[in-house]
């Protein structure tokens, strides 16, 4: 596991060489700091103790014990320390006689998902549970857990149990509930007949639409730049002698390119685009910190501020998840090690698929990743190109024209959403789905539009979400007409 905790620093190793591991632990004697090897005393303050008392989280900081250990990934590899990671759960059935196959707990669509759950559920009423604190429409969450400002262990409710991860995302499902409950209530004002269940079901119907049409037109043809027409292309219509399934090398490595544009610093801004009294915050601080969003000014702050910062390219992770993630967690490492546990392909067979180049040396590495040394350290680390893991040689590599995914990454994302939507029967565009009027109407929806509509006081966006431009008057951008959905 050594080298999979040097990779993500390869940028940082130009013009030096690792330590070996009998250097580092000279180093850290000369500076007072010796890895403990007796019974931890949680009451005395150790070395890189502050708030995590040992390395190996025996003494985990007693307020906050999921931050987890003293000793950072990083600081635990130097001391030969291992990150504990377990292995993915397999159907039943698999890995005995045929290959081990892992469970995928969400839906292979994009049906919203997220936010409803993967199980058949329906509501009573139509509308998703929330709850009014402090202000604001949240997710739901044990209100008696709040004791103040500075103590509200608050955990979300949704349809993914990651909510709770980040702010930047607990903010993006509290949005997607409140654009359902909006939707479900002037559908109920037109269609007052419809019951719990039937106002539920079609107002699940269009959110899922919405979240197609926005993947589809907005957020892939960034990522994928001018591979998107290729590899993607023009919707001929449902297919169903197509599978939809996910393979395990998109989940597993290429879609989690998107681990690599997480900023370590996220502004929160008021209506003037201005910094709050409160500031900014680290993707640390937002790790884990429903409480700093109820009482840091809700969704807005956090929303406005993503308006504005430039997206990291994809191909480095930021310390902010190699050292910093949950105190000793290594998200880098974690995604190579699930690869490994998947039995994914190496890169360099998968550059085959994909019809690039052949590669014995790393030099063949060169139209893909384009710098010298980042190949040179490739080469230190691995020895050889065949055993380059998958996530690491495509996030390495150099993106395409327009997008943010280097050629072997475009070529599993690309095919896989074409899949995905083509093997959907239940796509918003395949005839039937919605009537011609009600796909007009649906055709007009942008992630700007529901910033606009769902924020609790956003009256200016980018008129494209995905680009940073001049800010729009929300009037100025379009909306759906519900009144085509008036029975």
């Amino acid at each position: 596991m050594l080298h999979e905790r040097l990779i993500f620093s390869v940028e940082d190793l130009s013009g030096r060489r690792p330590l070996t591991h009998a250097e580092v632990v000279r180093s850290n004697v000369a500076f007072g700091c010796v890895p403990r090897l007796d019974e931890a005393e949680c009451q005395r303050s150790l070395c890189y103790n502050l708030y995590y008392r040992t390395m190996d989280g025996t003494c985990n900081n007693l307020f906050r014990p999921l931050r987890g250990a003293a000793f950072r990934p990083y600081n635990s590899f130097k001391f030969n320390h291992c990150i504990r990671v377990s292995r993915s759960s397999a159907i039943c059935g698999s890995g005995n006689q045929k290959p081990r196959q892992q469970l995928n707990e969400n839906t292979n669509f994009i049906d919203g998902s997220p936010i409803y759950g993967s199980s058949v559920g329906v509501s009573r009423t139509g509308f998703l549970k929330t709850v009014f604190f402090n202000g604001f429409r949240l997710l739901p969450f044990d209100i008696s857990v709040c004791r103040s400002a500075t103590f509200c262990p608050a955990i979300f409710v949704a349809g993914d149990s990651r909510v709770n991860l980040f702010m930047g995302l607990s903010a993006y499902h509290i949005l997607l509930t409140r654009e359902h409950n909006r939707l479900a209530s002037q559908l109920q004002q037109l269609n007052p007949h419809w019951d719990g269940d039937r106002l539920f079901m079609e107002t699940r119907k269009i959110v899922g639409a919405e979240i197609q049409a926005i993947t589809y037109r907005e957020f892939l043809p960034k990522i994928l730049g001018s591979t998107f027409a290729k590899t993607i292309g023009q919707y001929h219509g449902y297919d169903p002698n197509i599978d939809p399934t996910l393979v395990n090398e998109f989940n597993s490595a290429a879609f989690r390119f998107g681990h690599g544009m997480i900023q370590e610093i996220y502004p929160r801004l008021d209506q003037n685009f201005n910094n709050i009294s409160l500031g900014s915050f680290s993707f640390f601080e937002g790790t884990l910190h429903n409480d700093r969003l109820i009482f840091g000014g809700g969704i807005d702050p956090i929303l406005r501020g993503m308006m504005i910062l430039p997206v990291r390219r994809s191909q480095r992770l930021t310390t902010a998840v190699t050292e910093n993630l949950f105190g000793n967690t290594d998200l880098g490492t974690i995604n190579i090690q699930r690869g490994r546990d998947h039995g994914l392909p190496s890169y360099t067979r998968f550059r085959q698929f994909c019809g690039l180049s052949t590669a014995t040396t790393f030099d063949h590495f060169s139209r893909e990743i384009m710098s010298p040394q980042i190949r040179a350290k490739l080469q230190l680390i691995y020895g050889t190109p065949d055993k380059v893991d998958l996530f690491v040689g495509g996030l390495l590599e150099d993106p395409v024209q327009e997008g943010f995914v280097g050629p072997t990454f475009a070529c599993i994302i690309g095919p896989q959403f074409q899949r995905t939507r083509d093997g959907d029967r239940f796509y918003y565009e395949n005839p039937g789905i919605f009537t011609h009027a009600q796909l007009k109407e649906i055709r007009k929806i942008s992630f700007s539009r529901l910033l606009c509509d769902n924020g609790d006081n956003i009256n200016h966006v980018p008129r494209e979400a995905f680009r940073i431009g001049e800010l729009t008057s929300c009037t100025q951008i379009p909306q759906m007409d519900l009144t085509k959905w008036k029975e």
